[in-house]
């Protein structure tokens, strides 16, 4: 975390020079600590967080992927007249357990088009989608694979 807030600083500040830096990694420093008292976090967590990162890139590639196919699926409901039969699905996956994996999987969801999810009660998700074939394998997604991964340690 303190690298990434020393990141932040250099590029909010546009140019480098030797003062801007020594502040920087003084202000980086006071940030860090005042996380790790007030916030609870440690150095440990951040260890934790960068050995995941690769899985939650791989998730964002994920992401982007399934947007992409998802566009694409919707090509002929917009310009070909195709029309579209609406769902309201319910699932409740296996294996998320965390509340950060559950609204990870929820904004997923959401952001990718042609679905949107209602609500998330109890790891149950109500998902409204533009077709039945969209509800079909929502429990078992590439996103609730990857989600998985990622939760594991």
């Amino acid at each position: 975390m303190f690298i990434l807030f020393f990141a932040v600083w250099i590029l909010l500040n546009g140019k480098l020079s030797w003062e801007i830096a020594a502040f920087g990694l003084v202000i980086s420093g006071a940030l860090y600590i005042f996380c790790c008292v007030f916030m609870h976090y440690s150095p440990a967590r951040d260890l934790r967080n960068l050995r995941r990162l690769p899985r939650l890139l791989s998730l964002g590639a994920t992401l982007v992927f399934e947007i992409v196919r998802a566009a694409f699926t919707l090509l002929p409901y917009i310009y070909g007249g195709k029309r579209p039969d609406p769902v309201v699905a319910r699932f409740r996956p296996e294996g998320i357990d965390s509340d950060t994996g559950r609204v990870f999987l929820a904004n997923c969801i959401t952001l990718t088009p042609g679905t949107i999810t209602g609500s998330l009660k109890d790891g149950e998700y109500l998902v409204h989608c533009l077709d039945r074939e969209m509800a079909v394998g929502l429990e078992d997604s590439s996103f609730v694979k990857k989600i998985r991964r990622w939760e594991a340690k």
